[in-house]
C-alpha cells in the first residue's frame, strides 16, 4: 500500500516537473524588469543629451546677438535666451530655470580656465554684452531633474545634475 502511494506520488511529481505551461510568463517577468530599466535609462540619457544640445544652441545663438551688436526689440538677453530655450527644447526645459551669464573681460588672458568655468568660478565680470573687440564669456546653466528616481540615483546622489554650456567670442570691431 505504501509503495503504491509512493509510486503514484512520484508519477504526479514527474508530471508536474515536465509540465511547461506558464514558463513564458515566468521568463517575461524575469526579463521585463531589466528591459524596462534599460529602456528608462536610454530615455533619460537621450533627454539629457537633448537638453545639453539645447543649452549649447542657446549659448551660440545668444552670443551671436551679442558679438554682432544685434538685439531683439523690447527683449533683454535673458528673454532672448528663454525664447530660444522654448524653441529648441521640445518642452523638456523650463526656460525660467535656465541661468544665462554674459561676462565681458579685458582680454583673453584675463578669462577663466575651463576648469574654473565648469566649477562656477572665474565669473568676476559685469553682466552685459561688452564693448567692441572685447572678449565675452557666455554661459548657460540648467539643473536637470531625472524623470525616474531610480535612474537618477544611479547618475547622482541628489537625483539631479547641472548641465553647463559656454562659449567665448570676441565682439565685432566698431
Amino acid at each position: 500500500m505504501f509503495m503504491k502511494g509512493f509510486l503514484l506520488g512520484l508519477k504526479k511529481s514527474q508530471k508536474f516537473v515536465s509540465d511547461d505551461r506558464g514558463t513564458t510568463a515566468v521568463e517575461f517577468a524575469l526579463i521585463s524588469t531589466a528591459f524596462c530599466l534599460i529602456l528608462m535609462g536610454i530615455f533619460e540619457v537621450g533627454a539629457i543629451l537633448l537638453v545639453q544640445t539645447t543649452l549649447e544652441t542657446v549659448v551660440l545663438q545668444v552670443s551671436r546677438y551679442g558679438r554682432t551688436g544685434s538685439t531683439v526689440t523690447g527683449q533683454t538677453s535673458t528673454q532672448v535666451a528663454q525664447g530660444l530655450v522654448n524653441q529648441y527644447s521640445v518642452g523638456l526645459v523650463n526656460p525660467a530655470k535656465v541661468v544665462l551669464t554674459v561676462t565681458p573681460y579685458a582680454s583673453f588672458a584675463a578669462m577663466p580656465t575651463n576648469a574654473q568655468v565648469v566649477s562656477g568660478g572665474g565669473n568676476t565680470g559685469v553682466q552685459n554684452f561688452g564693448t567692441a573687440s572685447q572678449p565675452v564669456l557666455y554661459t548657460a546653466t540648467y539643473n536637470w531633474n531625472f524623470f525616474t528616481p531610480l535612474i537618477g540615483k544611479l547618475f547622482s546622489s541628489t537625483g539631479s545634475i547641472t548641465l553647463i554650456a559656454s562659449a567665448i567670442v570676441e565682439n565685432e570691431p566698431s
